[in-house]
């Protein structure tokens, strides 16, 4: 080696290996940076939280419509967060309006075309849920809401949150009770989501149709729609609370067909999953619904007992008035004191009057504590039976002691007009709740004791139609005897 190359190689100094930069430093410096960078938005969005509702929503707005556009993970967190803030400022402001434009207006089109697809479903369902919790009586506000969201899922080709949207808007219409424009919908969605087979949405959109149908008295389609749930349900987890609604609605139809005690199981177990979830707002109606079967169910058995004793027959149990249901063999006295308040005390002196069998004191508690009664769709259509069991059990307890009565005189004693009276009379007659007839030219009941059943005819009929088999058959075998010998 030439002497100059050696001597300036000597004068270079070795140099030391550059280490790869490590990848968590880097990220965990720009998240350090991005939160200086998102500082004052940050700032902005805590500083609404002593501010009223009114004055938040211009800093909300600001906030979502910064000039900077910034959309990193800590830049969307926070604006995320003031779409929920500035959705539930709108609603408690009242402005109906903005809340109605907010998903599908300039304030929010900026956040959603950065965000991806399924932040933006989150976000829309949260917004959605929020409105609906704190807006609850605002049925028109919330379908109007639904309706936006389906147009611009429509524009912008987001099928499955349109789809899941539209079952809200369904459950809403039937909220309404426009019973016609839900079914529509709900028949419409059901035929997408069978194609997709979406079993979970399948669940919640055949409970809505039972609640359709149920709302339209269509109690045999009601009942199908809800096996198609309960069979959608068992091939995946249903959370807690949707199990809950699927047994109060078969508790539901259970009641329409007279079967108290398999209702109030559906009831019971329905009140109990979303008693542990401390749903209470969610608990109170399937604990009203408990004790509305208790009433009925115990009416029910002491009015059988009063019309086998009308009928000249021996009583086939020992139920007595004492065995009909009071708030202490209801409810439990823990449940008594977390769900104390009007609904219970409505119940309560509903059992009161069924234990009394007094209709003037019904009368009076349906109207002391109307919204509570006749709010609900189930409470108010049973309440009506027991009206007219408890109308039937006054009457036959006035009937009892005669074998003819004017009609004139039970209207008397039951307080009611007198056409009121014949016509439950004459319906109780062909319903064979006790044996007699009406005489309106003497204004007069003729009630007749329970005859015992003459059996003769039914047996003389048996016995015909086994002759007539018996005959039938010797006639097909020696038809076959003769075609042989031929």
């Amino acid at each position: 080696m030439p002497a100059d190359e050696t001597t300036a190689m000597e004068g270079i100094e070795p140099t030391t290996p550059i280490d790869p930069p490590n990848p968590a430093t880097t990220s965990s410096s720009s998240d350090e940076n991005e939160d200086e960078l998102c500082s004052d938005l940050s700032n902005l969005l805590d500083s609404t939280s002593s501010l009223s509702p009114a004055e938040s929503i211009p800093i909300l707005t600001s906030i979502l419509l910064e000039p900077q556009n910034r959309y990193g993970p800590v830049a969307t967190s926070l604006k995320e967060r003031s779409i929920y803030a500035l959705a539930r400022a709108y609603c408690a402001s009242h402005q109906t309006s903005q809340v109605v434009s907010l998903l599908t207006g300039d304030t929010c089109r900026t956040f959603f075309s950065h965000a991806t697809k399924a932040k933006c479903a989150k976000v829309v369902r949260a917004v959605l849920d929020a409105v609906c919790t704190l807006s609850p009586s605002e049925l028109e506000l919330q379908s109007q809401i639904c309706e936006n969201i389906i147009a611009w899922c429509v524009t912008e080709k987001r099928s499955f949150l349109r789809q899941r949207v539209e079952a809200k808007l369904a459950s809403i219409l039937f909220g309404r009770n426009d019973y016609k424009a839900a079914l529509r919908l709900i028949n419409k969605l059901l035929g997408e989501l069978k194609k997709l087979d979406d079993k979970q949405l399948l669940v919640e959109t055949h409970l809505i149709e039972a609640r359709i149908h149920h709302g339209l008295r269509g109690i045999a389609k009601a009942k199908a729609a809800l096996t198609a749930s309960r069979t959608a349900a068992n091939a995946i987890y249903v959370a807690p609370s949707l199990q809950a609604e699927i047994d109060m609605m078969s508790g539901t139809l259970h009641c329409e067909e007279a079967d108290y005690d398999t209702a109030h199981s559906y009831f019971l177990e329905a009140f109990e999953q979303l008693d542990q979830l401390d749903g209470v707002d969610r608990a109170l109606p399937c604990l009203k619904y408990t004790m509305l079967c208790k009433i009925l169910d115990s009416l029910g058995k002491a009015l059988k007992i009063s019309a086998q004793t009308l009928g000249g027959k021996a009583a086939t149990n020992s139920y007595t008035n004492a065995d009909l249901p009071t708030v202490t063999n209801m409810i439990s006295s823990r449940q008594s004191v977390k769900y104390a308040g009007t609904d219970i005390e409505a119940m309560s002196a509903i059992a009161q009057a069924a234990t009394k069998r007094s209709l003037k004191q019904f009368d009076e508690t349906k109207n002391k504590y109307m919204k509570e009664l006749q709010d609900d769709l189930v409470i108010k259509h049973h309440l009506h039976i027991l009206q007219e069991q408890l109308l039937e059990s006054n009457l036959i307890r006035i009937i009892e002691p005669y074998s003819c009565v004017q009609i004139a005189h039970v209207a008397a004693l039951i307080q009611l007009p007198l056409p009121t009276v014949e016509k439950k009379l004459s319906q109780m007659i062909l319903d064979k709740k006790f044996q007699g007839i009406l005489d309106q030219g003497k204004g007069q009941l003729i009630v007749y004791e329970d005859s015992q059943t003459d059996l003769a005819m039914e047996k003389s009929l048996q016995v015909i139609e086994n002759i007539d088999q018996v005959v039938t058959s010797l006639f097909a075998r020696s038809r076959a005897l003769r075609t042989m010998m031929v």
